[in-house]
């Protein structure tokens, strides 16, 4: 018996391409895992624990149906990093999240890929709203998240990631602002 492929999902913005990376078009080792690829910001240098990492968000797709996009350049085609919806297991709900490659920070990539995100989460997914999560100390990615539109709702610990601010995002719409009006 042959099973029919999933259909993986392709967001594209102005200048980004983002894609499933367990689409069997996309090639995860050669992005993230080769010798001379570029590492993920505060990536831990263990080649075995980078290889557990990528394994575990292309696993993700398969167990929830949605996870991480890898992002590249249109225009290029180089690899920038991942961003998209996460849950595992501990999560409260689930995260809009992301994760630069070194030397793609600070360029607006992934605000730009967030955004692609959120819109299909919202208007295909038809989710009702997501949260990320955010170090306090982490002031670009308080500063993405408040760009995005997303509304402080208080704290979350984690055993093994610590405390993190919640923030939950919400569609762009008038029932969008009035649920944001409410958690405030």
């Amino acid at each position: 018996m042959i099973a029919a492929a999933p259909a993986w999902p392709v967001i594209e913005t102005e200048r980004l391409r983002l894609v499933s990376p367990a689409s069997p078009d996309f090639d995860a080792v050669a992005a993230y895992l080769m010798p001379g690829a570029r590492r993920f910001v505060d990536q831990h240098p263990d080649e075995e624990a980078a290889w557990w990492s990528i394994a575990t968000i292309i696993g993700h797709w398969h167990l929830r149906g949605y996870g991480h996009f890898a992002v590249t350049e249109r225009a290029s085609g180089l690899d920038v990093g991942l961003v998209g919806p996460w849950f595992p297991h501990g999560w409260p709900e689930p995260e809009l999240s992301w994760q630069l490659l070194d030397g793609a920070e600070g360029k607006g990539y992934a605000t730009e890929a967030a955004r692609g995100v959120l819109d299909w989460l919202f208007q295909d997914k038809g989710w009702a709203s997501c949260i990320s999560l955010v170090d306090p100390e982490n002031d670009r990615s308080v500063a993405m998240v408040k760009r995005l539109g997303a509304r402080s709702e208080g704290m979350f610990h984690h055993r093994m990631a610590g405390e993190m601010r919640i923030w939950r995002h919400v569609p762009r719409t008038v029932a969008g602002r009035k649920l944001l009006e409410g958690l405030q």
